[in-house]
């Protein structure tokens, strides 16, 4: 609100209200030409008779005036002469009444005769009903002017009503509904079941049975009564495929560097936004984010060098604009999203001089930490947060972005396997493994706000898995057991053995790298190993035994891909051995998801298969010559006791198989692999490149109706039935955008499609009529699936739109059809449930519901009304120019109203902070609802609903000068609150009549909100003595002490507090201002009142100063005061 004193004019009027709108003088009986009652009259006689004078004895005075002065006896009886008198005076009164009609006659000549102006007729009165077709009819037209039975009226005649026009009927009727909210932050609130009080399907237990169409919830989050949704994204791949093991995941997204893409995405609280999720066979299986198993210690031990490190206080603190070096943990404490606070200049200062108190003056936990002086467990969690390791990466790589993503299933979680819709329930369209990205909903990190909008322009995955055991294990004789002791290379193994390590997992993807692990089993102990074992053999060492190694291919083992050791090339051998094969082995072997598993090899296998072979034996076909010839030796030379050893057997205990492997693709309908949007109800699939990262919701509210039984290109109709008055006055009126959703994307409809709105953009009761392109179909995975969809949604003042109770399909509205019907029917609505049948029975029609009350209805214009109307009609000349004009033309049109006051060279939009006094061109109406007997959301500030502020808008807009800017607003409310203190009179209930003396200040400050109230008036000031005054003449108040009155203003858009002040009188700080009661209604302690039990208080206005020095009248300049 401008602070300019110009700009704070006040206007005294407080408008023109239904009470003094009537003006007694414009009646035609308030002037009459011969007023006279029957006893002035017969004053007059008497008067009269003493005038006319006849002569008697004592000459001329006597007088007719006994004549008349006679009286009816109780038995009913006078005198004849004077019954006569009697009976002509009442006969007077015909021709005195005739007379005294002759302003009427005036006026009904004027108005009727000349003007031809007569009084309006009835006005007959709607209802909305909804036809359900019978079983065997599909579609149907209900011809126009089919009459429906409404009972009889007291009159006894038959009340017909009938539809207007043609009515196309079907069997869509509506199966579901569903909204969400996005907030200022870009939250998103989800409510699957949006005609529900949770979002969620519980049953509404309010009175009207509202329920907001945009789920838009109550109090935010974190503590929002409506859930938060999901959002994200998804890639499926075969390379997602992992059975077991350590599985790690890398997932790089490519991102098209568009305008402030990076400092978003360097926003983003990277350790905490992100949440994985892969496809298991039963249930989603979650992932670890991130790739370092950091321990807490670790983490400590970093964050301690740091504050033993630090130098000065700048070393420990954030400088802004500089942001850390100490972080916010976004998913600890309770700050707003996105502003959270690092370690003060104070608080850092503690930390350095705790630090020099410590032995080394060094900090040796972070317990000590925790004991510093502004250090809470929030900065100590900060602390870990800041020296964690990041568990993703950002890439800035030019022209383009890389947003690197790690996850990892540690061995004792599920395999991931293919995606299976019926058992994971989500709408991803494909059988590959899915990885599902979810942003997380923390307190403090939300990514959506940050990542809408982005694209990605190519996905990579890369995996690598350790610890691979379920293989396929075959040598030339036969397949082996796995997890038992093999001979990998048989029980002979000779030069060209080959041992076979098959796995549809690995081979069926794009492999980067491969390590084999093999355990051996009964090895020899020797020191040099297989040199000293064996001693006896020629040329036999660690390094003898090597293998050749084949990858089949197109069900050929191929080319060799290179030769390794089996053993430590010196000294004692180890059990465990790995072996490495490089990207070079893979050249020329592509992904092939449609491998085929089998369970062992055959000459027929196309791939899958590591083939080794032996280069070298292990002697077993030198052991039988050289046993022999030792043993030949030894009976020639008993000395030479060198038998050769038994030849080692190769045995296994165990084989392990790790790889990496890699999937790179973009966007697009690809036969594996795929990326997908996840949205608020479903997944999309993403069909171009480059494609959005999340989805992307334009706007804040959003409503989906989802039909079904509806045939392509049905038209349908539907009645939206609102609670007036629970949409947000104070804010402007978004538009309603109509969409329909075809194969997963929304298209606006037509202007031709879109047949009839009676809501007037969803903000009053009324019929909303489509005709559905051929476009619209049943088929999509963001939503239900077979169901046509319709979405309705606003960019901004979503509670602009009041809440809805019922959205009804095959609204049909009929209009009375008056057949010499009483008239006074129409003075009352007919009830809901009264319509049920059709005079003429159609066979095409099952059921017929009247939901609600009929509606519009208005007697004939009454004569008082008829001659108020003319009146001001040929006043204002149905134009609106003066304040007077505008006013009574608001009056006049809309009864809901009780008062009007008009502003002219003032500017009001809603808005305090755009208030102007002094604004050319510009009209201000301020419209004051009529509460009284009716249902209001809050009476002690009565508004004008959104649809009747359109209305009245709408109306003077047509009638008013071309040049004025007009503004239809509601009063600012601001609100006066007491502080006092009461003692009641001996005797009275002090609890009982505590809420009464509440209760009776709230109907003296806002009047308005109370019954048996005719007339009042809005004022912009008030004394507190008046306030005070009226308190202290209660009947059961003896006094009240320490009184205080506050003036408070409130932001008429959110009810936020701008100014409370004590005041000795409260003035309404704008001209569109009116002073009111605090609080609500049945509710206390808005006032805050204490009820004294003694006569002690210790209030200044009850201390009485001791002296008091009176400044003498010889003293010109009056400086002596009285003392405080």
């Amino acid at each position: 609100m401008s602070l300019d004193n110009c700009h704070s004019v006040q206007v005294p009027t407080s408008g023109t209200n239904r009470v003094n709108r009537l003006l007694k003088t414009l009646l035609p009986e308030y002037v009459a030409v011969d007023a006279r009652k029957i006893d002035e009259l017969k004053s007059f006689a008497v008067n009269l008779a003493t005038e006319l004078k006849f002569k008697t004895q004592a000459g001329w005075d006597g007088d007719w005036k006994k004549f008349f002065e006679k009286s009816i006896k109780q038995e009913q009886r006078t005198d004849p002469h004077f019954a006569l008198f009697l009976a002509f005076l009442q006969n007077f009164k015909l021709a005195q009444n005739d007379i005294n009609g002759l302003t009427k006659k005036h006026l009904d000549f004027f108005y009727r005769d000349v003007l031809h102006l007569k009084e309006k007729p009835a006005e007959a009165d709607q209802a909305y009903l909804i036809i359900q077709l019978a079983k065997a009819t599909a579609a149907y037209l209900l011809p126009k002017n089919s009459e429906f039975k409404a009972g009889k009226d007291d009159t006894g005649v038959e009340v017909l009503f009938k539809n207007l026009k043609d009515e196309s009927l079907n069997k869509s009727e509506i199966s579901s509904i569903k909204s969400f909210f996005k907030d200022e932050n870009g939250r998103i609130y989800s409510s699957p079941v949006a005609n529900s009080a949770d979002g969620l399907g519980a049953e509404i237990t309010t009175t009207e049975g509202q329920w907001n169409p945009f789920g838009r919830p109550k109090t935010l989050f974190p503590d929002s009564d409506r859930s938060l949704a999901v959002l994200g994204f998804a890639v499926s791949s075969p390379t997602l495929a992992l059975e077991e093991g350590l599985r790690k995941i890398t997932l790089t997204l490519l991102l098209p560097k568009e305008e402030g893409l990076l400092g978003k995405l360097k926003e983003l609280h990277l350790n905490s936004t992100f949440r994985f999720f892969l496809s298991g066979e039963k249930e989603w299986i979650e992932a670890t984010a991130g790739f370092d198993l950091q321990s807490e210690e670790e983490i400590e031990e970093e964050a301690l060098k740091f504050l033993n490190n630090a130098k000065k206080w700048q070393d420990i603190a954030a400088i802004e604009p500089q942001a850390g070096p100490v972080f916010d943990n976004p998913e600890f404490g309770k700050h707003k999203p996105f502003n959270g606070y690092d370690i003060g200049e104070v608080t850092a200062k503690n930390i350095l001089a705790k630090r020099s108190t410590l032995p080394g003056q060094k900090f040796t936990s972070l317990i000590q930490v925790r004991a510093v002086r502004g250090v809470g467990e929030d900065k100590i969690e900060d602390l870990k947060y800041s020296f964690r390791s990041q568990k993703h990466e950002i890439k800035d790589l030019g022209d383009t972005i890389e947003l690197i993503l790690k996850c990892h299933l540690i061995s004792d979680q599920d395999a991931v396997v293919g995606y299976d819709e019926e058992t994971l329930l989500q709408k991803f369209k494909t059988v590959q493994p899915v990885l599902k990205i979810e942003l997380a909903n923390t307190l403090q990190s939300y990514a959506y706000p940050l990542l809408q909008g982005a694209k990605v322009q190519e996905v990579k995955i890369n995996v690598d898995v350790s610890g691979v055991e379920n293989l396929i294990l075959q040598n030339d004789l036969s397949t082996l057991p796995v997890g038992k002791n093999i001979n990998p290379f048989g029980p002979r193994p000779l030069p060209g053995s080959s041992f076979y390590i098959g796995s549809y997992e690995a081979f069926s993807k794009k492999l980067q790298s491969m390590n084999l692990h093999f355990n051996w089993h009964g090895l020899p102990e020797d020191e040099d190993g297989f040199e000293d074992y064996y001693a006896e053999y020629d040329d036999f060492e660690n390094s003898s035994f090597q293998v050749k190694s084949y990858f089949l291919d197109d069900r050929s083992f191929g080319s060799l891909k290179s030769t390794f050791r089996l053993f430590k090339e010196d000294g004692a051998l180890s059990s465990s051995q790995e072996y490495e094969l490089s990207s070079s082995h893979f050249t020329g072997l592509e992904a092939e998801p449609e491998l085929e598993e089998v369970l062992q090899w055959t000459p027929a296998t196309k791939r899958g298969f590591l083939k080794l072979s032996l280069t070298h034996g292990f002697g077993h076909k030198e052991y039988p010559k050289l046993f022999s010839e030792a043993v030949i030796s030894l009976t020639t030379d008993a000395t030479d006791l060198s038998i050769p050893n038994e030849p080692y057997t190769p045995e296994l205990s165990s084989v392990k198989l790790d790889y990496t492997a890699e999937d790179t693709f973009v966007p697009g309908n690809h036969d594996w692999d795929s990326f997908f949007n996840i949205g608020v109800f479903g997944v999309a699939i993403q069909e171009q490149s480059p494609s959005l990262l999340v989805p992307d919701y334009q706007g804040e509210g959003f409503l989906h109706i989802g039909l079904k039984n509806h045939q392509i290109a049905q038209s349908i109709q539907m009645l939206v039935h609102v609670l007036d008055g629970s949409g947000n006055p104070e804010k402007a009126v978004p538009e309603v955008k109509w969409d329909y959703l075809a194969n997963n994307e929304w298209i606006k409809f037509e202007k031709l499609d879109l047949v009839l709105d009676e809501t007037n953009g969803l903000i009053q009761t009324g019929l909303v009529g489509f005709t559905m392109p051929r476009a619209a179909n049943t088929s999509h995975s963001i939503l239900d699936d077979g169901l046509t969809w319709i979405r309705a949604s606003v960019s901004e003042n979503s509670d602009a739109i009041p809440d809805f109770t019922q959205i009804l399909a095959q609204a049909i509205k009929v209009t009375f059809e008056d057949k010499g019907n009483d008239p006074n029917r129409l003075a009352v609505s007919l009830p809901a449930e009264t319509i049920a049948k059709l005079k003429l029975s159609q066979p095409q029609v099952s059921k017929i519901t009247q939901p609600f009350a009929s509606f519009g209805g208005k007697t004939p214009e009454a004569s008082e009304d008829f001659y108020q109307r003319v009146s001001e009609r040929l006043r204002h000349k149905q134009r609106a120019i003066t304040l007077w004009d505008y006013e009574h033309l608001v009056l006049e049109e809309f009864p809901e109203i009780y008062q009007v006051k008009v502003q002219n060279h003032t500017e009001y939009t809603g808005n305090l902070e755009e208030y102007r006094a002094l604004a050319p061109r510009h009209v201000t109406v301020v419209l004051v609802a009529n509460v009284q007997n009716k249902n209001a959301l809050d009476p002690l500030r009565p508004k004008a609903s959104v649809s009747l502020i359109s209305n009245v808008h709408e109306s003077l807009s047509k009638i008013n000068s071309a040049g004025v800017f007009l503004h239809v607003v509601n009063p600012v409310y601001e609100e006066l609150q007491v502080k006092t203190k009461v003692k009641f009179l001996t005797g009275v209930d002090r609890s009982l009549f505590a809420k009464k003396l509440e209760d009776e200040l709230k109907a003296f400050l806002s009047p308005w909100a109370f019954e048996g109230v005719e007339s009042f008036n809005f004022t912009g000031n008030i004394h507190g003595s008046v306030i005070l005054h009226f308190i202290e003449k209660l009947s059961y108040v003896d006094y009240l002490t320490c009184f205080e009155l506050y003036h408070i203003v409130k932001n008429p858009i959110d009810g936020s507090i701008i100014s409370k002040e004590k005041v000795e009188e409260a003035r309404g700080s704008t001209g569109v201002s009116l002073l009111g009661s605090t609080g609500n209604i049945d509710t206390y302690g808005d006032h805050i009142i204490e009820i004294l039990e003694t006569d002690d208080c210790e209030c200044e206005d009850n201390e009485i100063a001791a002296t008091a020095s009176i400044a003498s009248s010889e003293d010109s300049d009056m400086d002596e005061a009285f003392p405080t």
